[in-house]
């Protein structure tokens, strides 16, 4: 072999050792935000369905932030804030998902787990997911602004709620996040 030969080889031999080691990196990485995130799902569902408020921070595992780090995944705060990263992510998946289980019960809207049967919310959630629904599923433009029962946003109110206008607000807010995933399903089921 030549010395041209020789520099060839050691150029594709020093490229693949270069584009191994990020590689490397790159998986421990991974594992490691996976690793976070699975456990924040977990955690996440579990607070929501205790009834307890959303707080990342006070989580033990997410303090901790090394579940699953091992000497070969490399420094352990770099595994910290790849696994921390992780599970914010899971975290607010899990709470959201069980938070924003709206189920019509006897006449009642109930939000899910203690503290969140507020119910201008949780009607305005059902009656902005109907819409959503029908929407999506007939290809109208997104707009949940446009119906009636937003602008009123009275629908359900009895005085014992407190102050009307208050209703209105929450009663739109879940309007909005109920019509946001009305649509989707909607659009979904009308393929």
């Amino acid at each position: 072999m030549g010395a041209r030969h020789w520099k060839i080889l050691l150029i594709a031999l020093t490229a693949s050792v270069a584009m191994a080691a990020p590689a490397g990196a790159q998986s421990t990485g991974n594992r490691a935000y996976d690793r976070g995130y699975r456990e924040g799902v977990e955690q996440g569902t579990q607070d929501a369905r205790d009834g307890h408020t959303y707080a990342i921070e006070g989580n033990r595992i997410y303090r901790d932030g090394d579940r699953g780090w091992d000497n070969r995944d490399g420094g352990r705060d770099w595994y910290r804030n790849e696994f921390r990263r992780g599970f914010s992510s899971g975290y607010r998946e899990g709470f959201d998902r069980v938070r924003v289980n709206v189920q019509y019960r006897d006449d009642r809207w109930d939000r899910g787990p203690r503290g969140y049967q507020e119910p201008a919310f949780a009607r305005g959630y059902s009656d902005g997911r109907k819409q959503g629904i029908d929407d999506g599923h007939d290809r109208d433009r997104y707009d949940p602004v446009r119906h009636g029962d937003y602008r009123s946003a009275d629908h359900g109110y009895e005085r014992s709620y407190g102050s009307k206008d208050a209703y209105k607000n929450n009663y739109r807010s879940g309007f909005r996040q109920g019509y946001e995933d009305g649509y989707r399903d909607g659009v979904r089921r009308g393929r």
